[in-house]
């Protein structure tokens, strides 16, 4: 039987999930639609995001991406990421 070593560092995949008072969203790839969770909870734009300073939620791309929605952004404190709910989800 052929053995397989796998290596360190073999790449990695981005994943976002999300949660509301109307309950949890989908966990799906970052690649894929995230507004689909909003839309399977019903919430209309009734929803702000949260997201907190770590340089890819902050990279000029993704705050276009955001701009060019319209969407709810709320606003995140510096070095605060016990204030981070989805880490205790």
């Amino acid at each position: 039987m052929p053995s397989i070593t796998v290596m360190p560092g073999g790449g990695s995949i981005m994943l976002w999930e999300c949660f509301s008072a109307a309950g949890t969203g989908r966990l799906v790839r970052f690649d894929e639609n995230l507004l689909q969770s909003t839309q399977d909870l019903r919430l209309g734009r009734r929803f702000t995001f949260q997201r907190d300073k770590d340089p890819k939620h902050t990279a000029k791309i993704q705050q276009k991406w955001f701009w060019k929605k319209s969407l709810n952004v709320l606003k995140w404190p510096s070095q605060s990421p016990e204030l981070n709910l989805i880490e205790h989800l």
